[in-house]
């Protein structure tokens, strides 16, 4: 979740920056666009309903791995992995600040700290291991969550509710966000592999293939699972029925019958609805990265303050959230155009990293993070 503004292309990945403030950008326009009247094209609610985050959550992953790598390069493990778990109980913490002032967006903060935690605790495993429990979330997670769902409801007006809440019954539960940072992990670890291999723009390639596959595979399935939920769960007609099939889920799909899981709705956590997302997060990380690699450097100097504002995500989400709420609150500001509302926020984002960039600073979240985060334990000279 940090980088410096001022950096040498070859020092990090500029596709990824660039892959950051498209997600921010996007969950902008899930929180403004969707609620206008009348309701934006269905291709616009199907990029920008639940791909943002997923994205976010991704590059979370990635940003991980990227965080670790030097004191992992100086031998210091227990250092990398006390400076994650801190990382991520600091973006918790910050969460719980800022959800008071988010009277119109739900704050994903917190669970995304504690995905962040959890995964630093797993940052010493092989990628086989990470792969494998990957596996197991995204395969039984959607069920996971959807059976607590109807078990406790979503609930969170007491400790163990909200405990509850943030791990498997909330908008956001971990159990999903946990999967989506170990895709995150895996592309980093590949990617550096290949950058150190010289195969970099092959392995963008290779994750752009994958992300195509995968959003492929999860349209059809999902096409699937719309009609036997029709038929069999609902027993309606599939036209009448298709429109509240395909409803956001907030966290969880509305039943725990099997054919809710083949369906790719909205944050609902299904086998079918991460394929889609990852899909399309995987198909803009290696879009972006090979558009990085291909731009000539007074190019990459022209956009460095769209990367300047990607390397800043958490103080952009923030910012975000405080003028979302202030544009519904506000007297006159309610009636703006969403789309208005939208580019006022993109503006406003652009702005912050041209700031950025010109002073060579990181975002002020990113360098609080990163203080709290440096403090952890580091091996000892001897």
């Amino acid at each position: 979740m940090e980088g410096r503004a001022i950096v040498s292309p070859a020092a990090r990945l500029v596709g990824i920056d660039l892959a950051r403030l498209v997600a921010v950008v996007g969950m902008m326009a899930a929180h403004t666009m969707l609620l206008a009247e009348p309701a934006p094209p269905d291709a616009v609610v199907a990029l920008v309903d639940g791909p943002p985050s997923t994205l976010f959550a991704v590059l979370g992953g990635v940003s991980v791995v990227l965080a670790a790598r030097q004191r992992l390069a100086a031998g210091d493990r227990r250092g990398a992995v006390a400076s994650t778990l801190v990382r991520g109980a600091v973006v918790a913490m910050l969460g719980i600040v800022v959800a008071p002032l988010a009277s119109a967006v739900f704050v994903v903060l917190v669970p995304f700290g504690v995905a962040i935690a959890i995964s630093g605790a797993m940052l010493l495993l092989p990628s086989w291991s990470l792969g494998l429990a990957l596996a197991v979330l995204w395969a039984v997670g959607g069920s996971v969550v959807a059976i607590a769902r109807e078990r406790f409801g979503s609930a969170d007006d007491g400790v163990l509710e909200a405990a509850l809440g943030v791990v498997l019954t909330g908008v956001y539960p971990v159990v999903t966000w946990l999967a989506y940072l170990l895709v995150g992990m895996l592309v980093a670890r590949a990617l550096l592999a290949a950058r150190a291999a010289g195969t970099e723009r092959r392995a963008l390639v290779l994750i752009a293939l994958v992300g195509a596959a995968l959003l492929a595979a999860a349209v059809a399935t999902s096409e699937i699972g719309v009609r036997l939920v029709a038929e069999r769960v609902l027993d309606a007609p599939l036209d009448s029925a298709r429109d509240t099939i395909l409803a956001n889920g907030y966290g969880a799909a509305p039943g725990t019958d099997a054919a809710w899981q083949l369906v790719a709705a909205p944050h609902t956590g299904t086998p079918t609805d991460m394929a889609r997302t990852v899909g399309i997060a995987l198909l803009v990380i290696g879009a972006l990265g090979l558009l990085s690699a291909a731009l000539p450097r007074r190019a990459l100097r022209a956009i460095e303050p769209l990367r300047a504002a990607g390397a800043a995500p958490l103080t952009i989400y923030v910012v975000h959230v405080v003028l979302v709420a202030l544009l519904v609150s506000l007297p006159g500001t309610a009636a703006m155009d969403a789309r208005l509302a939208w580019a006022v926020q993109v503006a406003v984002a652009i702005a912050i990293g041209a700031l950025l960039a010109a002073t060579g600073s990181r975002g002020p979240l990113e360098r609080m993070v990163g203080w709290f985060a440096d403090r952890a334990p580091q091996r000892s000279a001897a």
